[in-house]
């Protein structure tokens, strides 16, 4: 017998439907009586389905792909539909997206709640030092896919990369993207706040994890007007370690707060003001020791395009502008490095 991958469980109108991937043969389905009697199976020639969810008792599977042809990847978002006997009846393509040359896919993540499917899909440049990202979000009511335009949460810092994504549509139509942050030197839970069109509100919150740590699965729901998220990890000190944990944090922190980032825990600061910016802003950043720091601006490939200050500088705080008369409207990223730790934070420029 082969191994099975990626299985799916979902209850029939009268008996239990069974999906998973044999990588030598294809998708195979298992229909159940609801006595657990084995009714059937079949083979599909079906994508790599990743989540599962049922309507009035019709089993849906969801499918991400992705292919390379002429130096290009193409992703795709496909649902096959199941009658509710279980049986294959149709698909559907749900979005496709040709990505740059140079940028590779992601992982993806899904929610299905209220009628109502989510899905997002990552790709990621890598640029060193500069490893930088892309995101798609899309609904599926059943009739009608609604895509947003990419967004990029922006470089991450140097040797540092995201290993997983989720995402939870809320009540009002409003979106929480979670990522797991993987780095040398800390790994960390980040989850931004979208706008119901998909776009970043600059509202971040944070949550450190054990650094021998990995992400073995995390599950969000909206509960009483905050964010409930439960995680599984595992140890990597070959302990056979881990556990499970579950926290919460008010919603509004993320979608209903000021349009700023809330402090990290860094032992410097960086922030920017007025932003959106439509001419000049300027730059505050602070040290807590004296050292080589580097303050420069990245577009969204993760280019440097501007470099701010190169120089010895002396703890405390410290103040600079960035004019931006030769550059176009979009968002940019500020980063300063220090030779031992860095903070980037995102900057609009509007004209």
């Amino acid at each position: 017998m082969n191994p099975a991958f990626f299985p799916r469980f979902l209850k029939l109108a009268d008996g239990y439907f069974v999906s998973s991937r044999d990588f030598a043969v294809g998708q195979q389905v298992f229909r159940f009586s609801s006595a657990g009697e084995l009714l059937g199976s079949d083979t599909l020639a079906l994508g790599e389905t990743y989540f599962s969810y049922d309507v009035n008792g019709s089993p849906h599977l969801v499918s991400q792909q992705a292919t390379f042809a002429q130096s290009r990847w193409t992703m795709r978002t496909v649902l096959y539909l199941f009658d509710t006997q279980g049986f294959y009846s149709d698909s559907v393509e749900l979005r496709t997206n040709e990505l740059a040359a140079g940028e590779s896919p992601s992982s993806s993540a899904y929610y299905y709640e209220n009628s109502i499917l989510t899905f997002m899909a990552g790709s990621v440049s890598p640029t060193p030092p500069i490893i930088d990202f892309r995101v798609w979000l899309s609904t599926y009511d059943g009739t009608t896919v609604t895509n947003t335009p990419p967004w990029d949460p922006g470089p991450l810092e140097p040797q540092s990369y995201i290993t997983s994504w989720g995402i939870l549509r809320t009540h009002d139509a409003r979106f929480v993207l979670s990522a797991f942050i993987r780095g040398d030197e800390n790994m960390q839970f980040w989850f931004f706040g979208l706008e119901s069109d998909g776009t970043f509100n600059s509202n971040l919150h944070t949550q450190n994890v054990a650094d021998n740590h990995l992400l073995n699965g995390l599950i969000m729901k909206e509960i009483s007007g905050s964010l409930v998220y439960a995680f599984t990890e595992v140890t990597t000190d070959g302990s056979y370690g881990g556990g499970a944990q579950i926290a919460a944090f008010p919603l509004d922190e993320l979608l209903d707060a000021d349009d700023t980032l809330p402090e990290l825990p860094s032992a410097i600061d960086l922030r920017a003001y007025p932003n959106p910016f439509n001419a000049t802003s300027t730059i505050e950043y602070q040290l807590a020791q004296a050292g080589l720091v580097k303050l420069a601006v990245y577009d969204v490939l993760g280019r440097e395009v501007n470099i701010l200050a190169d120089e010895l500088a002396t703890a405390g705080v410290h103040k600079t502008s960035w004019s931006a008369d030769n550059f176009a409207s979009g968002k940019y990223f500020l980063r300063l490095a220090t030779s031992t730790e860095s903070r980037v934070i995102p900057i609009t420029l509007t004209k």
